[in-house]
């Protein structure tokens, strides 16, 4: 379960880094200025940024994260209307959700096959 563990923490790690090179797209705005756009980049990486830090920082704590990430996949799905059109956003759904929730299913039970084991 250890490793199961691990390789969710890569995933959310790898999920946001791709919210901040999905950030990347601002730059091709050229209607605005250059503080405009990085100011745009910050405010669509700051999700990626806070996974990330949130990931590091809590790195023992398995429960309260998968909590955590639970809740933000749940957050995420309400907040960008997935549930409007799905058909149509599952390769989102796919990329940015499915990941988000099968991590934090697996450290929510693996923190609570530890405290059995203990």
């Amino acid at each position: 379960m250890k490793v199961a563990v691990k390789i969710c923490k890569i995933i959310i790690y790898l999920v946001g880094v791709f919210f901040i090179i999905m950030s990347f797209d601002v730059f091709t705005m050229t209607q605005h200025t250059f503080l405009e756009r990085l100011g745009g980049f910050f405010m669509n990486s700051l999700p990626g940024i806070i996974l990330i830090l949130l990931n590091y920082l809590l790195r023992k704590k398995d429960l309260i994260f998968g909590i955590f990430v639970l809740a933000s996949s749940v957050f995420l799905f309400f907040f960008f209307h997935f549930y409007v059109d799905m058909l149509e956003k599952i390769p989102v759904i796919t990329i940015v959700i499915v990941p988000l929730v099968t991590a934090g299913v697996i450290l929510v039970i693996a923190r609570n096959k530890y405290d059995k084991v203990k």
